[in-house]
């Protein structure tokens, strides 16, 4: 019985006019478990790719009736078909076709004679290159649909703009100065992007109020964590963000929020995150106070080193603002904002 998960085998387009050649590729690589469509020219490979999208096409460029170079040409005119991997087959020797498919930017040549190995290894790296592009394209685009959902959540706290962008640069900034692995940046990322979006349960008339909150109001806004938390656990690619989400709001002391815990029992991302939100939060207009300058901030985040804040991120901190990383994060979104503002 076939097994739900198994990746479908890829589909290859094998372009050769030489018919005993065009048996020989299409055997190798029906053996090593693709599915090929065979077509002795690129006029008839350009039928099937009416009817058909191959993950990758394979074509000599020597041909009668339509040669590679042209239907390489041709095929980057469709507009659906136009990213699929391009690999060119060339006689031992025949420069200018190599040059030829390189200056058109085929993805890679092979040059004849090739052995079975050299045609599945080519072939195998071009794919395996396209799948790792394509993960990385649905990466952005997942990211940028967060980031999107994220400031449509913050603005309902008119506050500020640019608040996700601003706290994760200075996070990313201060996890490479403490030489945090790119997986951990990555769950950083997703923490501080998605940080606040509990808040898409808190009333308006709580987040922009100007005056202190309520006992109630305050008992509400302190389960923002626990909400947002909740909100993404079920899905398997933000998962590793959920204790980031949770615990941001948690202080060294014990005196944060939601759980109350403390030191090295906060998740690592979350007493990173801490320093970064507070930061931004001094140095952004609310509704409750006027933005502090940079020093100001600086100063007060290294004077609650050891009782709001871990104190060894501090001293990450201190050094990305001493180098002057921090204020120059903070000044590319303030310029940023003056011009939207005009």
């Amino acid at each position: 019985m076939p097994d739900a998960n198994q990746k479908p085998a890829a589909h290859l387009l094998v372009v050769e006019d030489d018919p005993a050649m065009l048996i020989a590729l299409r055997d190798i690589l029906e053996s090593a478990g693709y599915v090929v469509s065979p077509a002795p020219n690129g006029q008839v490979a350009l039928e099937i790719l009416g009817r058909e999208r191959p993950n990758l096409i394979l074509s000599d460029i020597s041909m009668p009736i339509m040669d590679g170079i042209e239907l390489f040409d041709s095929v980057r005119r469709i507009p659906d078909a136009a990213t699929i991997p391009f690999i060119f087959l060339t006689a031992r020797g025949t420069r200018e076709d190599i040059f030829a498919a390189k200056s058109l930017g085929a993805d890679d040549y092979i040059t004849k004679p090739i052995t079975s190995q050299e045609l599945l290894a080519a072939v195998r790296a071009r794919l395996q290159r396209t799948d790792e592009l394509l993960v990385a394209q649905l990466k952005a685009a997942y990211k940028a649909s967060l980031r999107a959902l994220a400031n449509a959540i913050e603005s309902r706290d008119q506050y500020t703009r640019y608040h996700v962008e601003r706290v994760n640069a200075y996070a990313q900034a201060v996890a490479r100065e403490l030489a945090w692995p790119e997986d951990r940046l990555e769950t950083l990322e997703f923490g501080a992007i998605l940080h606040d979006i509990g808040k898409i349960s808190i009333p308006e008339a709580i987040l922009r109020k100007t005056g202190p909150l309520s006992k109630d109001e305050w008992a509400e806004m302190r389960e923002h964590p626990r909400v947002g938390a909740r909100m993404i656990e079920g899905i398997p690619y933000l998962a590793p963000a959920v204790p980031t989400i949770r615990a941001h709001h948690e202080r060294w002391d014990g005196s944060g929020y939601p759980e109350g815990v403390r030191e090295t029992a906060i998740p690592e991302t979350a007493r990173l995150l801490a320093i970064v939100d507070a930061f931004d939060a001094m140095t952004s207009d609310r509704p409750y106070h006027s933005a502090v300058t940079a020093d100001q901030a600086h100063t007060e985040i290294t004077t609650q080193s050891g009782r709001l804040f871990d104190p060894a991120m501090v001293d990450a901190f201190d050094r990305c603002y001493q180098r002057g990383d921090v204020v120059r994060i903070l000044r590319t979104y303030q310029a940023l904002d003056a011009g939207k503002s005009s």
